[in-house]
């Protein structure tokens, strides 16, 4: 297998050890360089005449051993590291044999072995005092291997290049039949078909671990010792190797030292680890893939083939990108259970830098599991797991490599040789999580399960750490506190996932959204003016009840309007009732009352109410889960699911202001959207605002069915804070479903998931267009801001930084424009306002309309409140509006310089923008 090596001997022992053991791992070299040790020679001009007696003897023996081998030599004084790989290097060495030595000090040879094999990547065969012995391959090979299998990779990729031993032992620390079997499945998935025994590694405290090994080795008969670089840590192949020198120089068996298969320096590690997976028909199995340096440094390696070893043959070669690899749901319809794989970063026909890892065909239901609960909290759950699950965790961080997380689960379940971990980033396809805070993942760990559970998966329960568990309807969650309490021969049974007629109904269904109903009469409302007189005209014809909950509420004149108005229902004995969030509504926080609702407080029939008002010092959890959603309610038969708050911006219309050069950015109208509907689901969002009223403390009331007044279907869907992330999974739904078009309104910063979702709809021939405003107004082709809000310009340029891979992938973006009306002052050209509308349609499939943005504050921390329309002609309808947007707006060209010129500031904000805004 080794065609030209340099051969390292002393002159003055014996030489026959050194040939044998060449010859045992090279029947046919080409070329051997020889390398003597003379310790006596003082010049190089005057060796000894023994020394060179023992050189020729060498050229002599080699060329009777192959009569056209060429072979070449020097004679060095002593070993020296730089030299040796110099000549290593110049004369091609595919193998490096370090023969015995009488007078070369044991750290000089371990040096040498370390640096060639850990940063030179070639392979050292060490020779200490191992007997000679007649020139045959090996029969029986010792490898040292790691628990978790590390390792098996090259020694699979040594075994494939060179004449097969009739057994093979695998030394390692412990040997329960768990690591037994666990081993013996990877080195078949490596394509190792000599069956592999496992022996403990027993180790005397006075031994080093080299001598450990040598002493294994011994014992269990073999005439060849393989240590793997890739089983060992750089920094603890170093200390072994020092700790070991003198073990190394005197070894009784020799010892091939196999190089790292990725690049390395002695001291920074630097490999790829692969998380597990979850195979079942139809769903293509995910994996994260990482690097790992120094001190454990984890990073995204560059996107770049993939090859996937079974049984030691490729099953197929595919992409990583983004530290994640999604393969082939075909390639496991035959997986039953945990079944090995091994994954190659080369690209290569044939097994090199393999990273080992296993996907599981669940036989059984999943107890889904966060990877870092405490000990207590395992102990419970293995009680519950038993026999009759499949304990699977999940990694929610990347803060700790692969690598550590297996470690520590296993020293948790010693029995468990490979717990299978899996890894939330790569199922959620979310850029590690890097714009999602810590704070969410018991989320995310719920979304996980929902993927799989929406491809089939039977799920028992979702075990997260955190103590306020998420909620959902039908997947149970534990807490650690529930887990404890649980007595540990309870069964858990998955909860049964309502029948779906198709995939995109069961995946809305696990998405939170309520069943689709038909019999409604549901219109859009993209113009201002016309939404508020729609409101108007609702607010006056109500005879019984009007139920408002908004985010925001301005003390201005339009609000003024409208609370007037419902002063006017409330005289004609109209009970009112009104939610407002506490903080975004500077009322019944901190002190704070806002004039507005004061004054309408104060009628008879009128009910105000803060929701989850904050005093004191609040936590960041207060701060962040407040209420977003817009809903008005009328007699219980009419409602309004919108993305406008109560004020002058959202209710507006453009043609109704005369804009002027110096108008303040306040006084620029918004571009909003809301939805007005009549039919069942109006009691639906009369039930969502009941709720959200008696938890601010107001009374309970009834309210009759609603009935179907059309033929339109709908389904609502709500997003509480952290209890859920329905609003979210429901647009990654709309986006994963789409086939030909996907239209988006939002000026909101993408989610990272989001955007990657866009990106994929991209690639599969989806036409996606985004509609976006200016945070900051501007006029005019020169880009002339309107006085005031300075560092709404900053937040323009981090909404747009999350554009940039959409639009780079091939996405359509629009800047939208408003060409000047009559009732502006003419200098100003063009108009480009906000947008604060929250939109999406799906071909002319589905159209969700509502309060929920595209950004992670609206996916994780806020309640929301999303109206599902699968209505054809709606749809229609909307985007023959949308694109009238779209044709008075500036279209994006990638290729613009003046956009280009700010991809790098666009990067910054978006890297930088937590510390920005304090």
């Amino acid at each position: 297998m080794f065609r030209r090596l340099v051969v390292v001997f002393d002159a003055g022992s014996e030489s026959e050890a050194v040939l044998h053991a060449v010859r045992r791992l090279s029947a046919s070299p080409e070329a051997v360089y020889l390398y003597g040790l003379v310790p006596e020679r003082s010049e190089l001009e005057a060796p000894p005449p023994a020394s060179l007696t023992v050189l020729d003897r060498l050229r002599h023996a080699l060329h009777a051993w192959s009569p056209t081998l060429q072979v070449s030599g020097a004679l060095e004084t002593h070993l020296d590291t730089r030299s040796l790989i110099e000549a290593a290097t110049k004369h091609g060495a595919e193998l490096v044999v370090l023969g015995p030595h009488l007078d070369t000090a044991p750290r000089a040879r371990v040096s040498a072995m370390l640096t060639l094999s850990l940063r030179e990547h070639v392979p050292v065969l060490n020779i200490g005092k191992a007997p000679a012995t007649a020139p045959r391959a090996p029969s029986r090979m010792a490898v040292a291997i790691a628990p978790d299998g590390r390792g098996l990779g090259s020694v699979a990729t040594f075994l494939s290049r060179c004449a097969l031993p009739s057994e093979l032992i695998a030394l390692t620390t412990g040997s329960a039949p768990e690591q037994t079997s666990h081993l013996q499945a990877l080195s078949r998935a490596l394509g190792i078909t000599q069956t592999l025994h496992v022996e403990s590694l027993t180790e005397n405290p006075a031994d080093s671990r080299v001598e450990a090994f040598d002493v294994a080795a011994l014992r269990s008969g073999a005439d060849l010792l393989v240590i793997p670089a890739d089983a060992l840590a750089n920094m603890e192949a170093l200390v072994l190797g020092m700790l070991g020198a003198r073990a190394l120089q005197e070894a009784r068996v020799p010892t091939l030292l196999l190089p790292r298969t990725q690049t390395a320096s002695v001291l920074f590690e630097d490999h790829y680890a692969v998380s597990d997976s979850v195979a079942v028909p139809g769903l293509a199995p995910r994996f994260s893939v990482e690097r790992v340096g120094f001190m454990s440094s984890i990073s995204v390696p560059e996107a770049g083939p993939l090859s996937v070893f079974e049984g030691g043959a490729t099953l197929g070669t595919t992409r990583h990108e983004g530290g994640t690899a999604a393969l082939t749901a075909s390639w496991f319809d035959h997986v039953r259970g945990l079944h090995p794989l091994a994954f190659s970063f080369s690209g290569a026909s044939a097994p090199r830098n393999l990273s080992p890892c296993y996907v599981l065909g669940p036989e059984k239901p999943l107890l889904l599991v966060d990877s870092q609960l405490d000990e207590d909290t395992l102990e419970a759950v293995r009680a519950l797991a038993m026999d009759r699950h499949h304990l699977v965790f999940v990694r929610l961080r990347d803060t700790d490599s692969l690598d550590e997380q297996r470690e520590h689960l296993r020293e948790l379940l010693p029995d468990t040789p490979w717990p299978l971990l899996l890894d939330a980033s790569a199922w959620l396809d979310d850029a590690r999580a890097d714009d999602v805070p810590q704070q969410v993942d018991g989320q995310r760990l719920l979304r996980v399960a929902t993927r799989l559970a929406a491809a089939g998966v039977a799920i028992s329960a979702v075990v997260t750490r955190d103590a306020h568990k998420p909620v959902h309807p039908y997947l149970r969650t534990l807490s650690p506190a529930e887990c404890l309490a649980l007595p540990r021969a309870t069964s858990l049974a998955p909860l049964s996932i309502p029948d779906a007629p198709n995939t995109w109904s069961r995946e809305l269904a696990l998405a939170g959204c309520s069943p689709l109903l038909e019999g409604h009469h549901i219109d859009f409302e993209l113009d201002n003016g016309l939404a508020r007189e729609s409101v108007l005209e609702a607010i006056d014809s109500a005879r019984s009840t009007i139920h408002w909950q908004c985010y925001i509420v301005e003390d201005d004149a339009v609000t003024a309007r409208i609370t007037d108005a419902l002063k006017r229902a409330a005289s004609r004995g109209v009970h009112v009732r009104f939610l407002a969030d506490a903080l975004y509504s500077g009322h019944d926080s901190f002190g704070a009352l806002n004039p507005a609702l004061v004054t309408l407080s104060e009628t008879p029939h009128v009910e105000v109410r803060a929701i989850a008002p904050l005093v004191g010092v609040p936590s960041l959890s207060e701060l962040k889960q407040r209420n977003h959603r817009k809903l008005t309610v009328i007699d219980s038969e009419r409602a309004f699911v919108s993305g406008r708050n109560l004020g002058a911006p959202y209710y507006t219309g453009f043609d109704e202001v005369g804009l002027r050069r110096t108008s303040h950015y306040r006084d620029i109208p918004w571009l909003d959207c809301g939805a007005r509907l009549e039919g069942p689901l109006v009691s639906v969002l009369e039930g969502a605002f009941l709720s959200e009223w008696t938890r601010a403390g107001g009374e309970p009331y009834a309210f009759p069915p609603t009935q179907s007044v059309g033929t339109m279907a709908a389904r609502v869907v709500l997003h509480e804070g952290l209890r859920d992330t329905h609003t979210l999974d429901t647009q990654l739904a709309l986006i994963r479903h789409a086939r030909s078009r996907l239209v988006l309104v939002n000026t909101f910063p993408l989610l990272l998931e989001l955007q990657n979702a866009l990106i994929a709809a991209v690639r599969r021939g989806v036409r996606v267009e985004v509609l976006f405003g200016s945070v900051r107004p501007h006029y005019g082709s020169a880009r002339t801001y309107f006085p005031g809000g300075a560092l709404r310009e900053v937040a323009d340029r981090y909404v747009r930084s999350r554009l940039d891979a959409v639009i780079e992938a091939g996405g359509i973006a629009y800047e939208w424009a408003l060409p000047a009306m009559p009732e502006w002052e003419p200098e100003l050209e063009q108009l480009f306002p906000h947008v604060h509308a929250k939109l999406m349609v799906c071909d002319t499939s589905a159209v969700a309309i509502g309060s929920a943005n595209l950004d992670v504050t609206a996916a994780y921390w806020e309640s929301e409140a999303l109206l599902i329309v699968e209505d054809a002609p709606f749809a229609e309808r909307l985007l023959t509006a949308l694109n009238g947007l779209f044709a008075t707006s500036r279209r994006i060209d990638r290729e613009d310089r003046s956009w280009r010129d700010e991809v790098e500031q666009r990067a910054w904000v978006g890297r930088n923008w937590p510390s920005l805004v304090g």
